[in-house]
């Protein structure tokens, strides 16, 4: 007997996939309700139940059974009515869970399929903050993004809100991460404030207002180091060889640079415009491997490039001369 009911089980678990499969577990076909208190939606950790109502012609169900994820559920099932049972959740902390519920009728040999419902848990969204907004020199667009927080887990969605301080026109963008918005859409002027509202079935919140000029969160063309060589003079030293395409004129960049065994970088700092390519030199000890990276921003604004790439290059022992090329 125990053989056949599990059997059974499986083939119940394979139905309700195949369903699930097909357009949501909410679309099979039922033969009674199934409900969330308080919701199909809930804050994790709460305390949940799940209630099943059999209507099903010419049955009086002897029990009614609760699945979640294709497993029968055991315990905390408190049969309420003829028709009706409960089954109760003490801290609910999973994300998702996919139910149904059975009965077993007079003169059936099988369970009958009742319905089934999704049910998710999750957290309400923090206030967004660190809304940061900048532009990709060549990209054509200003790219938004800002810390979202927590995890939610349940569907958050992100509305990012940008208005003209000249003309007072407002633009919302609906996003579910970052946004990329073209600069032709930003006919308002230069300067603007963007704020972000998150939300979900759970609540919503939003964040400081930034305000931004757009001549002054444009952020020059990558840095690329192309490559190094030590040159064996009275004292040996390294150039590093590196470039933008950048049509800025006055740019301020940083040079990083470490032996890779070491964990503190040095740091070089330069003003340069990149109408040739930029030779930098070093003294460093010989037969060491070590790391570099670049990177710029325009003079006097905020926002730097990311960090270039890991160059490598190894210095020669004493006498000799080397070359590293990315």
């Amino acid at each position: 007997m125990n053989q056949v009911t599990i059997q059974w089980d499986a083939v119940i678990a394979l139905y309700i996939l195949f369903s699930w499969c097909h357009g949501g577990i909410t679309n099979i076909n039922c033969s009674g309700h199934i409900w969330v208190e308080p919701a199909t939606i809930f804050k994790m950790g709460m305390n949940i139940s799940i209630y099943c109502q059999a209507a099903i012609k010419n049955c009086q169900p002897r029990k009614l059974h609760f699945y979640k994820n294709g497993i029968k559920e055991r315990f905390q099932i408190t049969r309420i009515n003829k028709t009706t049972a409960r089954l109760w959740y003490k801290n609910f902390l999973e994300p998702h869970a996919s139910m149904y519920c059975t009965a077993e009728c007079p003169k059936h040999f099988q369970e009958t399929l009742i319905c089934g419902k999704d049910i998710s848990s999750g957290y309400p969204p923090d206030i967004p903050d660190e809304v940061t907004c900048v532009i990709y020199e060549y990209s054509g667009n200003m790219t938004c993004t800002w810390n979202a927080g927590k995890l939610t887990y349940i569907d958050t969605k992100y509305v990012v809100h940008v208005k003209s301080l000249e003309t007072e026109e407002e633009q919302q963008y609906l996003t579910s991460s970052y946004i990329n918005i073209s600069t032709d859409s930003l006919q308002g002027g230069k300067k603007y404030l963007v704020w972000v509202q998150a939300a979900n079935a759970l609540g919503m919140e939003e964040s400081k207002q930034l305000q931004i000029h757009l001549d002054d969160i444009v952020i020059p063309s990558a840095a690329v180091i192309s490559r190094a060589e030590t040159i064996n003079a009275t004292v040996p030293k390294t150039i590093i060889y590196w470039d933008s395409q950048t049509t800025i004129e006055k740019v301020s960049c940083e040079m990083r640079y470490k032996a890779t065994t070491n964990q503190t970088w040095n740091v070089k700092e330069f003003d340069t415009n990149f109408t040739y390519v930029q030779q930098s030199e070093f003294y460093l000890e010989p037969n060491i491997k070590y790391v570099f990276q670049v990177r710029c921003q325009e003079t006097g604004k905020r926002y730097w490039q990311p960090w270039s790439s890991l160059f490598f290059h190894k210095t020669p022992e004493t006498g000799l001369k080397e070359g590293s090329y990315c």
